[in-house]
């Protein structure tokens, strides 16, 4: 397993529609009118980011041209590389950054931003361990334990390519005092293991994997980094 995570720098914009511009070169013309249609160029330069990097990967991998790769999607709406079965990855981003996993089996990420929420959401979509766990949290670090147990809950949920519909009251992920997450899931589920992950303060990552173990570590790279691969 690889685990890649690209900071994305603060751009005028500029810049930032000249990087957009330079990423779309490589990506479909379906991903490019999904850009497009972004209010935002900091959503579309996350989208088109993850992509290429993706596409880098695979070509890296398998020496295929990083513009003739193509992507389908599962019936759960999973994206799968065709023509490579054995080649797996999932996406995910949130503020200033994006990252990635790929491996040689499924696998689940998912990165939170830290940030003022109404707790009372966890009470709905958490188990009844995981919203007591909550609520027995300091009161300073209340904030940042929920986007802790999100992103491991929905890096499972990635994992499985389920989506929201899988039911995250279902499970229930913990964090103990030593750091070690895990998750607790419903008999008929196939077992799986998750690892968090500090690249930023104020973001919480976590990464699920039907094997034994996951990465170790977490590449860095930026923006400017994955575009003078190109």
């Amino acid at each position: 397993m690889k685990i890649s995570a690209i900071q994305l720098q603060q751009l005028d914009e500029i810049d930032a529609r000249q990087q957009i511009d330079r990423l779309k070169l490589f990506v479909s013309s379906e991903k490019r009118a999904a850009a497009d249609r972004f209010r935002f160029l900091i959503d579309a330069r996350r989208t088109l980011l993850g992509e290429v990097f993706v596409r880098q990967m695979i070509h890296d991998l398998y020496d295929l041209p990083i513009d003739q790769i193509v992507f389908e999607t599962e019936g759960n709406g999973k994206p799968v590389v065709r023509h490579i079965p054995s080649f797996h990855f999932n996406l995910s981003h949130s503020g200033d950054w994006v990252v990635c996993a790929i491996d040689d089996a499924p696998v689940g990420i998912d990165i939170e931003e830290i940030k003022p929420i109404d707790l009372a959401i966890a009470e709905r979509f958490f188990s009844p361990d995981e919203y007591q766990d909550l609520l027995s949290q300091p009161a300073e670090r209340r904030e940042a334990y929920f986007f802790h147990l999100w992103s491991m809950k929905e890096a499972f949920i990635k994992l499985t390519g389920k989506g929201l519909s899988y039911g995250l009251s279902s499970f229930t992920a913990r964090l103990s005092e030593d750091g070690k997450a895990t998750l607790t899931l419903p008999d008929h589920e196939v077992p799986c293991l998750v690892q968090t992950y500090s690249i930023d303060p104020h973001y919480q990552m976590a990464v699920c994997t039907r094997k034994s173990a996951a990465a170790e570590s977490v590449e860095t790279l930026t923006c400017s980094d994955v575009l003078s691969r190109l």
